[in-house]
């Protein structure tokens, strides 16, 4: 298979930020001293027109004000060792930006100074106030959101020829006065046309602009007089009027401008949004479910579930058939009380921002979008509101606190960029992360090779700038080193096998597109679908099986609520977000929303419970045609061999509990409420629970149902939810969706897909290692309440070892994606 799409292969492009221009001697001296220069001489000018009108002077005024930010910032730059990097910080961006706001209002205000003396001592026509309200309006958009140049040079040229007209037109006697001003008009032109990218042009750009101040002065001194007409309320509105359209126009004409000036408001407004949301109010412990229903047990009633979009209608145009609660919830999380009211509250406003302001307008083509350079590793993109606290009046303080890392941007492991370089990303994130639970196992001849099949994603259509999702890649285990190697791959819609080459463009390609794919289904599929939605399922069937019968002190219904607490509370608000018309979902992949919503109830009605649970599967598969006793001798690093350790503690955690709870697997078969909840699970799911849960009705299936939860709830969210997305951010190994030109992400989508993750990995949940055994106060018998204590005081400790054995193996569990007890949450939500 061939590519006719350029893709940038690794090498310095992509993983060396570029050299900001070195500009040694005397030229950053240079252009500090004129910007000096040009301050002293704003300042001389308002003092010598000290007498005239305002509006005389306030061009003055802004050369003052814009001279002085240059000067204190580029002599600040000097004193910190980067003599001229100008846009070298994100500091420096903003200080920038705001040279070129502050630019603007120098030459508007220069125009209105023109007109009033012009049209002295009569009243300026609405026209010219409108006239200058509009090339001001058009100038805020090409200086600040970075028009062609020459688009500014001909608004300029425009605002000179007016300039020089309005001198010509004023009536009085023409006289060297005059022949400053047009000097004047001429050198603030020059200045445009000098630029700035350098430290001489910069200084001739001052000088000029010195020169000009100058003029302006000598000029306005002879002629001005103090009838000026100034600036009626009828005449602001007309000139605001013609900014307005300034804009209008504008940003209509040069849509990229507009993409620009999204963006920034973008990166203002929803940042914020998730801020508040993942970094607010969190209940440190589950509350004991008597505490909850006190005095509101008659309410305690089963509960009925809805398809999707009957249950959630708000805003979504295709049917999600996946059963839910509808937004009534539960009265166990309408008893979290401000809590659930607040995150009903902003969810809700951001529902109404989303339809007129969404963080990524998916319509919109690409080419129109402001896009991440191809070396951008995110960071610099990083949201700033999701690096900062704020206080809300009766709410209290909000901060991200979570992360491995801290509440900042994280950056991608060193050993998955090698890996990249390599071509074998694909075979790190099978060995320690997301994808180890998807390989097969293929014979080709006397040789084992594992498949990575995602050709069921390419009957769903995506979005007219993105790639399709699929392809395949095929993978063998390297004995020498260990560890798996990806030996070919094969792009969406095709058989012919490309050969790792990590120059290739074809390769990177198919690369590219089986990465996508791969994130697509982990977050929509099983993040969303098995994760949230699907155990969301359980804790209903556990609610109807247990609380509905007023049993809430029943053993197993207090082993499994903490890790369940406010599961709804986080899939029927959340979800809403994520996949209305428009949303978060539609904006960071690149499947249309009809074909996004397909794929969901495509796969619940194929998700057996707990099929990443089934470890001998998955053992068997590493271990296929070999003589190995364990994974551990073929994979030592593998996420398996850790994973599997979290296994054996939560299986010997449930046991101790089942064994406590009953004597035999009579007293599990005839205990009603276990017989109802298996009914439940089974009308709730359309695939079979399967076999090693033997029906709930023996101790052995029971535990293992149980171990099971809690590890899909623990680690596998963790995977999914922490360390996969973690890896997803990096633009330069990584896209949720592949833009069909080869280029890098749209800014816009590349922070919502990280707000999200955000939100989903580091939000304010209960830490696993804090001291729950309180919700076993509300089971009845004093014994065995004490027998869940100790279960639960061993299951802590082992726990811990397993902390120690990890912070000292020598392992580098962040560049491997290996989970330390002390980065897991209790279970997966708020």
């Amino acid at each position: 298979m061939t590519s006719n799409t350029k893709v940038i292969p690794p090498g310095i492009e992509k993983f060396t930020l570029p050299d900001f221009p070195i500009f040694s001697g005397n030229g950053p001296w240079f252009s500090v001293l004129s910007l000096l220069g040009f301050l002293i001489a704003s300042i001389a000018g308002i003092v010598t027109l000290g007498e005239s009108s305002i509006w005389l002077r306030l061009p003055l005024y802004f050369t003052a004000l814009g001279s002085g930010i240059g000067f204190l910032f580029e002599l600040w730059l000097i004193a910190s060792g980067r003599p001229y990097q100008l846009f070298a910080s994100k500091g420096g961006r903003f200080v920038q930006a705001l040279r070129a706001f502050v630019m603007v209002f120098v030459f508007g205000s220069s125009y209105f100074a023109y007109a009033n003396f012009s049209f002295a001592p009569n009243t300026n026509p609405w026209w010219m106030l409108l006239g200058i309200g509009l090339l001001v309006g058009a100038l805020f958009v090409s200086l600040l959101f970075q028009a062609p140049r020459p688009v500014v040079i001909l608004l300029f040229s425009v605002g000179l020829v007016f300039q020089v007209w309005a001198i010509l037109e004023s009536g009085s006697e023409f006289q060297t006065a005059h022949w400053y001003l047009i000097g004047a008009a001429a050198l603030l032109f020059l200045t445009i046309l000098i630029g700035a990218e350098t430290p001489i042009q910069s200084t001739l750009f001052h000088v000029a602009g010195i020169a000009s101040v100058v003029l302006y002065c000598l000029g306005f001194k002879a002629l001005a007089t103090t009838e000026l007409p100034g600036l009626t309320w009828i005449g602001l509105l007309w000139l605001l009027a013609g900014f307005a359209l300034g804009l209008v126009l504008s940003f209509n004409l040069l849509p990229k401008t507009w993409g620009r000036c999204r963006t920034a408001l973008a990166n203002f407004i929803w940042p914020l949004f998730y801020l508040i949301i993942a970094g607010g109010l969190y209940t440190p412990r589950p509350e004991r479910l008597s505490e909850l229903y006190r005095g509101k047990e008659d309410q305690v009633k089963p509960l009925q579930v809805l398809p999707y979009h009957v249950a959630h209608p708000r805003n979504l145009s295709y049917p999600i058939q996946v059963p839910c609660l509808d937004e009534a919830l539960t009265l166990k999380v309408h008893a979290f009380g401000f809590l659930t009211r607040m995150v009903k509250f902003f969810f809700a406003v951001a529902s109404v921002v989303m339809r007129w302001f969404p963080f990524a307008k998916i319509d919109t083509p690409i080419s129109l979008k402001p896009r991440m350079e191809v070396w951008s590793d995110g960071s610099h993109y990083w949201p700033g509101w999701l690096e900062r606290k704020i206080w809300l009046p009766g709410l209290g303080r909000f901060e991200i606190q979570s992360g491995v890392r801290g509440p900042g941007f994280q950056p991608t492991p060193e050993l998955a960029v090698d890996a990249y370089k390599e071509g074998q990303l694909l075979a790190y994130l099978v060995e320690y992360g997301i994808a180890g639970s998807f390989i097969e196992a293929e014979k080709r001849g006397k040789k084992t090779v594992f498949k990575l099949d995602f050709s069921f994603l390419e009957k769903y259509e995506t979005k007219p700038d993105y790639e399709s999702y699929g392809g395949k890649a095929y993978l063998q285990i390297n004995d020498d080193r260990q560890c798996f190697e990806v030996i070919s791959v094969c792009g969406p819609g095709s058989d012919v096998e490309i050969p790792v080459s990590p120059d290739d463009s074809s390769f990177r390609h198919a690369e590219d597109q089986i990465l996508a794919s791969l994130y697509f289904y982990v977050v929509s599929g099983k993040h969303l679908v098995e994760i949230h939605m699907g155990l969301n399922l359980v804790e209903i069937a556990l609610f109807n099986a247990f609380d509905a019968k007023k049993d809430w002190g029943h053993p197993i219904r207090t082993v499994l609520y903490p890790h369940l607490f406010a599961h709804e509370l986080a899939e029927e608000l959340t979800t809403q977000n994520l996949l209305e018309d428009g949303a978060v979902f539609p904006q960071i992949f690149a499947t249309t929303n009809a074909a996004l919503m397909r794929h969901l109830n495509d796969r619940f009605s194929e998700y057996v419970l707990g099929v990443d649970e089934n470890f001998k599967r998955r053992e068997k598969t590493i271990l296929a045609n070999r003589t190995e006793d364990s994974v551990e001798d073929v994979l030592p690093r593998s996420s398996l061999v850790w994973e599997t350790m979290y296994a054996r503690i939560w299986q010997e955690y449930a046991t101790e509990i089942v064994d406590a709870t009953y004597r035999d697997d009579t007293e599990v078969e005839n205990d009603e409420c276990i017989a109802t909840l298996f009914s439940n699970l089974s009308e709730l799911f359309h695939q079979p629970l399967p076999k090693r849960y033997e029906q709930l009705k023996t101790k052995t299936g029971l535990a293992r149902f149980i171990s099971d939860t809690i590890h899909h709830l623990v680690i596998r969210h963790e995977v999914y939810g922490t360390t996969g997305v973690r890896l997803s951010l990096d633009p330069r190994i990584n896209k949720v969706q592949v833009p069909k030109d080869g280029g890098p992400y749209a800014i816009d989508e590349w922070r919502s897909l990280a707000c999200v993750a955000m939100a989903t990995s580091r939000v304010r949940y209960t830490s696993l290692l804090i001291n729950f055994s309180n919700v076993f106060n509300d089971i009845e018998d004093e014994d065995l309440r004490t027998e869940f204590r100790l279960a639960h005081t061993r299951m802590k400790a082992k726990l811990q070892e397993l902390e120690e054995e990890f912070t000292t193996d020598g392992v580098d569990n962040y560049q491997r994606l290996r989970l330390l007890p002390s980065d897991l949450d209790i279970g997966a939500g708020y």
